[in-house]
């Protein structure tokens, strides 16, 4: 009897020591898989990070690409004359040298849904919404893409334009028309002094909306010839002139010397009283102000050697007038002092069209 306890009693301790060592077994090998899977899902969890995938975003950023993020970002706000190109153009600039980062945007940005500020050298440039994909990871982790990128206002300039109506001007390439046009008929300097002779184009002001860079501005008159266009900071403000005609320079450049040579000689008494008559028109209230002015205050000298007359600015209203300015100087030896003085003269006349002929319209003292 005690033989067969004994048997049973070993066979007990061995059922519980097998027992025990397959429950080892087991658990060893549950725990070893919970470990692995643990270690998986971290991995995966770690990999599916909103913030890992905004490292890859930033590579867009980083790399101070312009048409890249042009590309991937909403449609930036762009006034009538500042195309998607030349926008892109002013981007790259504005991102060259910038240090780029980015950080949660304060308020909005939560796990479910992240929303990134991305900053150039501080200053916020853009914001960065993610979203999950449709498809997902391991263990069904969510998987990331961009939902948005939104671009910040960037400082901007308002320019105007002032142009006379017969100027066509184009900004960035695109013609300015009516559709900018803000005021018409304004009067310019150049009315003062051919209103009573002929009517002249008047000025034109358009309002040329915002840019983000400056914009290229070029204009040409109805010969056909680029027009002066200057900027005025003060005013923002772009001011275009009429322009010139070679050809009709060329036609008219000795007539136009002569005649200021001719006024000069006769300011310093070298001419007769009616030397000018014909340079001006009848009963010219111009001319009638000249003679009444004494010429009697130059001392006593030879007759003046004229010399380096030459038109230095020359400009086109219509086909019945346009302005030159005129340089001349007058060498002038003086009996009294035994010394030659130089008078210099130059002066802005202005001419007008009367019967086919040029005539002297006003002249631009001082």
């Amino acid at each position: 009897m005690r033989t067969l306890e004994n048997k049973k009693g070993r066979g007990y301790w061995i059922f519980l020591l097998i027992w025990s060592v397959l429950l080892t077994v087991v658990m060893a090998a549950a725990l070893t898989w919970f470990y692995s899977f643990l270690k998986d899902y971290q991995k995966v969890y770690d990999e599916t990070r909103p913030l890992l995938y905004q490292y890859e975003v930033m590579e867009i950023f980083t790399a101070h690409d312009a048409a890249q993020i042009m590309e991937l970002a909403e449609p930036v706000e762009l006034g009538a004359f500042e195309s998607r190109e030349n926008f892109t153009v002013y981007l790259n600039d504005y991102l060259v040298g910038k240090d780029m980062d980015f950080g949660t945007k304060a308020g909005e940005h939560i796990e479910e849904r992240p929303v990134y500020v991305v900053t150039a050298d501080e200053t916020p440039f853009a914001i960065v919404r993610l979203k999950k994909k449709a498809e997902t990871a391991s263990y069904g982790l969510p998987l990331w893409e961009i939902g948005s990128i939104e671009l910040l206002p960037m400082t901007t300039e308002e320019y105007e334009l002032i142009a006379p109506s017969t100027v066509t001007v184009t900004v960035n390439g695109i013609t300015v028309t009516e559709d900018a046009l803000e005021e018409s008929g304004i009067r310019g300097t150049a009315e003062e002094y051919l209103e009573a002779y002929t009517h002249i184009p008047s000025y034109n002001q358009y309002d040329l909306g915002k840019f983000y860079g400056e914009p290229e501005i070029y204009g040409t008159n109805e010969a056909g010839e680029p027009v002066e266009i200057i900027y005025d900071e003060k005013e923002h403000c772009y001011k275009a002139d009429f322009g010139g005609n070679e050809l009709l320079k060329e036609e008219v450049e000795d007539y136009v010397i002569q005649m200021m040579t001719d006024y000069a000689m006769y300011v310093s008494n070298d001419l007769a009283y009616n030397s000018l008559d014909k340079y001006f028109p009848s009963k010219s209230p111009l001319l009638a102000g000249i003679k009444q002015v004494q010429r009697q205050w130059y001392d006593a000298h030879r007759k003046p050697e004229v010399k380096n007359q030459e038109i230095t600015e020359f400009i086109v209203y219509s086909d019945d007038a346009f302005s030159a300015q005129v340089y001349l100087e007058q060498h002038i030896y003086i009996d009294f002092s035994k010394k030659t003085e130089i008078v210099v003269t130059d002066m802005h006349v202005y001419f007008v069209k009367i019967d086919g002929e040029w005539k002297v319209a006003g002249i631009a003292f001082g």
